[in-house]
């Protein structure tokens, strides 16, 4: 019985790779996935300069700096912050005009790049969301 789960799972997996290409597989089963690493951003005062960071990194990939990464930020940012993209980070810079609490997204695109071209799926997944809040006090 164990024997033949075992072949049946090789079966699969040969299966999956003459449908997908071993690459897939490969990403998929080893969980190589653009990642934007969680944390709790700083909290801004009005009238003082602001300044915080998100990064970001392909999890369970040793060349990670071999990707291409194209983020995205949607939703509201306090007013007078800002945000400029330096290849696997986001930084949020400026000085708040405004209290509040202020939610956005930061969506992340990745793509690899190879003898043939850009590698439209070069992890498991393409891309990645997280939410992250900015609040403004006095």
């Amino acid at each position: 019985m164990k024997q033949s789960k075992r072949t049946i799972g090789i079966f699969a997996v040969i299966a999956a790779s003459f449908f997908y290409g071993c690459d897939e597989i490969y990403e998929c089963i080893f969980n190589i996935e653009p990642e934007i690493h969680n944390k709790q951003l700083l909290i801004g005062f009005v009238g003082e300069r602001y300044s915080d960071i998100v990064t970001a990194e392909i999890s369970n990939e040793v060349n990670d700096n071999d990707y291409d990464y194209f983020f995205d930020v949607i939703g509201e940012l306090p007013p007078g912050i800002f945000y400029d993209v330096n290849r696997r980070s986001v930084e949020f810079f400026g000085t708040p005009e405004d209290t509040g609490t202020y939610r956005f997204r930061v969506e992340l695109f990745v793509e690899s790049y190879d003898f043939d071209g850009f590698d439209g799926s070069p992890t498991c997944s393409d891309s990645t969301v997280r939410e992250f809040t900015i609040q403004v006090v006095e």
